[in-house]
């Protein structure tokens, strides 16, 4: 018995294996499969950190260029009213003109007119 075990030991140290039911490519196997699987796991969370990256970004330049917009226009606004010509009545034409033009900026921007109103006629 002690020389079988001897020789069982001696067989393995020289790289000899026995594995009658293939276990170790098995478990090769199985591992090969936990490494691809890890590896596909491991690109869908940069993928998705990496979109939630781009949508952060969007959003805060979504939301920058909205508070500028806000701010810009409240000072023409201010501005408008303060004006030494505030209560004088535009031309008919003018009027027209304006309209033309702000409805032109809304067809290329139409999330910065949405929910817009009419303007408030001065005085």
């Amino acid at each position: 018995m002690l020389a079988v075990a001897l020789a069982l030991a001696a067989a393995h140290g020289l790289g000899l294996r026995w594995d009658p039911f293939d276990l170790q490519g098995r478990r090769l196997e199985a591992a090969q499969s936990r490494a691809a699987t890890a590896e596909a796991d491991a690109h869908a969370r940069r993928a998705e950190r990496d979109g939630d990256h781009a949508v952060s970004r969007e959003v805060t330049a979504a939301r920058d260029t909205e508070i500028e917009v806000g701010r810009v226009t409240a000072t023409a606004i201010q501005q408008a009213r303060d004006a030494d010509d505030a209560d004088l009545p535009l031309a008919p034409d003018r009027v027209r003109r304006l309209d033309d033009h702000d409805r032109e900026l809304c067809r290329h921007a139409p999330a910065l007119c949405a929910g817009a109103g009419a303007a408030e006629p001065a005085g």
